[in-house]
């Protein structure tokens, strides 16, 4: 292993001597080659849908499709009006405004409101279906009338006006594009975000027009929702990028206080940052919410390897005035240590990969390629940098002896002690003085943190995600208030043959079942409207025999039911085809609750499924499909992958330190430390109230990958000084002293980096950055403390003097 070790550093010394040769030779070709990938960048997309969750493959999506294939789209965008009065000028001035959406909103498949509300009724023998405002009221009484028709028919109610008939609504159905309009996957959902865009910039056109002469107006539905998201992450990815890149600019110019310091490593991580992009979009992968922080995350995890190649450079060139021989030292010594380093984090965002949610698995995917790109650009790019521009040697002296990955002793008496200095003293000591008493409470820690993490609860929620003073949340709130709900779960129940849903039996199945669904209730919602083909026919089969509500039932035979249905058709009855196919094989049921976390529908489903089963289960096929299902999906899918993606990091991460160290023993015992930080932030989560969603999930995955690094520093220069002869204590000194101020430079920018979220409008993206934050700033302090007392404590004194060793 020492002999692969040795022969790798000098590879890397090999290339450093071939990049000085020719170093613009070699930025030319990698600026020439991201450029090349640059190109795809006009290809990027967003997608915040909730079917863009999972994977186009995922069975529960290929149900959603065939049944959007056949139905259309089931995301409704639902426009609440407060009625002021029930009075002919209110319905005039909503007239207007739903004429106007009518009129100017693209994209649509159909605009419905109480103006145009399905009315059946039959004169003599002659059944008519008309709209429901089909002749404008123009006396009090004729508006009575309408009234008197919205009472006694629970079809209107909490669908197009709310139960206390203070809130109506227009409801607008979206155009669905299917595969024969565009049948690329990636193509329809970069179609379907502009086309929900388009819509919802068209909408609030009208509606900020007809607020401002006197309507109060709520617009909600999902579509809102993903619009919301898409642009919340949007304005979060700009300011990210913005203050990581402000931050790093900073903290480098601090450490090094050269001009150049700052350039070249931006430059190298801006590199990674588009390639990896690109490469996403060429791969047909949109930019999602998990993914939307992999830019800003990059910055910051991709600049740790130029503080160590450029510290070593610097220190190099300052002593001896040499930039050749700085470059091939700083890479020799540096560039295993990075490649390792690299690959750690590699493994630990790669744990991602296997995720069912698509989101997640691409951002471990690609994040994992961008940390890899990053150091293959600073080995490449910094050194050609550094040959090409002018840099001016500084003296060594005091506080300029930066010290970063160095494998030689350093005298801390030697120069000007600094706070930071002051810190590695103090730990040092500590650490070595009271190791049984570190270990003892770290011990307890991970006992009370284990605790409270068994209790950690998950959680899936996207409008919880959204700022409470958001009007659009609000709206959304507050029409599901007023309606009971505006997400629908689908039930498509296939007879398996035409005109399958001729049959009664089949249809009293369906009555019933939608009849009991809809007083359903339990402790976190109640259902707020159920729709199906019954209904219709009822109402159909009531207006047959001369309005008598006595016949507001089911047709008891099929011929009759197959002529209601025909009669039905021939008057033109938009909503038909909503609620069965063309063929009468299938049938729709649409069930409307309102937004609550994911982890609340499933009892729900699971009620659906059952009683769906046992009524109509032998009978016909029944497949439960729609947003709500989808959402559930996911929350599955979230609970499976924590566990899956932590095992892999655990088990990846622990065999790659064991072979890095050539230890078992050290290769155990440097997961302790790592795994510490991440147990007790998870503890911590829960007694905060913060549950396990899409992105707290990833913190134990992503901190591991990172916090690995600096125990990868520790052990390497602790064995390193331990094999030469120095006592343990001796060895955790010089290590710290040498590893040390990089441990926490880099640790300080990667805290920062994600600090950065708090500035963030969701408080998922929030609740991500500061408690990954957190974990690396417990994962730094268990590095200074708890890693050299347990060297104390296991490990043994070599016999052989200092001296001795290095007199051999």
């Amino acid at each position: 292993m020492r002999g692969w070790k040795t022969k790798t550093e000098h590879a890397f010394e090999h290339l450093a001597v071939s990049i000085c040769k020719h170093p613009a030779l070699y930025l030319i070709t990698v600026l020439f080659c991201v450029a090349a990938m640059a190109t795809q960048l006009t290809k990027v997309y967003v997608d915040t849908s909730t079917e863009g969750f999972l994977s186009p493959d995922h069975p529960d999506i290929v149900t959603y499709n065939k049944f959007r294939d056949i139905f259309g789209r089931d995301e409704l965008l639902v426009i609440g009006v407060e009625v002021a009065a029930f009075s002919e000028p209110f319905f005039t001035q909503f007239k207007k405004f739903y004429d106007q959406l009518d009129r100017k909103v693209p994209h649509t498949d159909a605009v419905d409101s109480l103006l145009t509300a399905r009315h059946v009724y039959g004169v003599e023998d002659e059944l008519i279906v008309e709209d429901l405002f089909e002749n404008w009221p123009e006396t009090p009484q004729q508006l009575q009338a309408i009234q008197d028709i919205i009472n006694t028919h629970s079809l209107y109610k909490n669908f197009f006006i709310s139960s206390n008939m203070q809130l109506a609504t227009i409801v607008v159905r979206l155009r669905y594009l299917d595969d024969h309009e565009i049948p690329h996957d990636g193509e329809r959902r970069s179609a379907v975000d502009q086309q929900i865009s388009e819509v919802l910039d068209s909408v609030y056109s009208v509606v900020n027009e007809h607020r401002q002469q006197g309507l109060k107006i709520h617009v909600a539905g999902s579509p809102v929702i993903v619009d919301l998201l898409k642009r919340s992450m949007l304005s979060d990815m700009r300011l990210f990028v913005a203050l990581v890149v402000v931050m790093i600019a900073l903290v480098l110019f601090f450490l090094f206080r050269r001009y150049s310091a700052v350039f070249f490593p931006l430059l190298t991580v801006i590199l990674s940052v588009v390639t990896t992009i690109s490469l996403m979009t060429a791969m047909g992968q949109p930019i999602q919410l998990p993914t939307a922080i992999v830019p800003s995350f990059l910055l910051a995890v991709g600049v740790g390897d130029s503080i160590h190649f450029l510290t070593l450079f610097y220190r190099h060139f300052d002593e001896h005035g040499d930039k050749q021989a700085a470059v091939v030292y700083a890479l020799g010594c540096s560039g295993l240590a990075m490649f390792l380093t690299s690959l750690t984090t590699a493994f630990g965002l790669g744990s991602f990969a296997s995720a069912d949610i698509l989101p997640v698995a691409n951002m471990g995917i690609y994040t994992s390629v961008g940390v890899m790109l990053a150091f293959l650009f600073t080995v490449l790019v910094m050194p050609a940098c550094v040959m090409l521009a002018p840099i001016k040697r500084k003296p060594a002296h005091g506080d300029n002896q930066q010290v970063v990955a160095d494998t030689s002793v350093i005298n801390p008496k030697a120069h000007r002690q600094t706070f930071i200095d002051h810190l590695i003293e103090g730990a040092i000591h500590v650490s070595c003085r009271y190791p049984k008493t570190i270990v003892a409470v770290c011990a307890l820690l991970l006992v009370c943190s284990i605790i409270s993490a068994s209790m950690l609860r998950f959680s899936h929620n996207p409008l919880v995600w959204l700022p409470d003073d958001l009007p659009a949340k609000q709206s959304t709130q507050m029409i599901d208030k007023e309606l009971g709900g505006s997400i629908s779960v689908e039930i498509v129940v296939d007879t398996g043959k035409e005109s399958g849903i001729y049959e009664p039996d089949i249809l009293n199945s369906i009555a019933a079942l939608c009849d009991e669904l809809s007083t359903y209730e339990n402790q976190h919602f109640k259902v707020a409207k159920v729709l199906s083909i019954t209904d219709i026919l009822k109402e159909t089969n009531k207006a047959l025999n001369s309005n008598n509500g006595a016949y507001y039932s089911l047709p008891d035979n099929r011929a009759l039911v197959a002529q209601e249905l025909f009669l039905l058709e021939l008057s033109g009855a938009d909503d038909l085809y909503r609620l069965v196919d063309r063929n009468y094989q299938l049938a729709r049921v649409t069930i409307l609750i309102p937004w609550v976390d994911s982890m609340n529908y499933g009892p729900f489903m699971e009620y659906l499924k059952q009683r769906f089963q046992s009524e109509i289960g032998e009978r016909a096929e029944i497949t439960i499909t729609g947003l709500v299902p989808l959402l559930g999906s996911t929350v599955r899918s979230v609970m499976l992958s924590t566990v899956t993606s932590y095992s892999i990091a655990f088990v990846i991460i622990t065999l790659t330190m064991m072979v890095l160290l050539e230890s078992v023993k050290y290769g155990l015992l440097s997961m302790f430390p790592n795994l510490l930080p991440i147990i007790i932030v998870m503890g911590i989560l829960n007694l905060a109230g913060v549950p396990l969603d899409m992105f707290t999930m990833m913190i134990g995955s992503i901190a591991i990958g990172l916090c690995v690094d600096d125990t990868v520093h520790f052990m390497h220069h602790f064995r390193r000084y331990l094999s030469r002869g120095f006592s343990v204590q001796e060895s955790i000194s010089h290590t710290l002293h040498t590893a040390g101020r990089a441990m926490l430079v880099t640790s300080l920018v990667l805290c920062c980096g994600f600090l950065v979220m708090v500035f963030s409008n969701m408080n998922n993206l929030t609740n991500f950055g500061i408690y990954t934050g957190l974990s690396i700033g417990l994962a730094l302090l268990a590095d200074f403390l708890l890693a050299p007392a347990l060297m104390v404590l296991f490990v043994k004194n070599k016999t052989t003097p200092p001296e001795k060793v290095r007199h051999k």
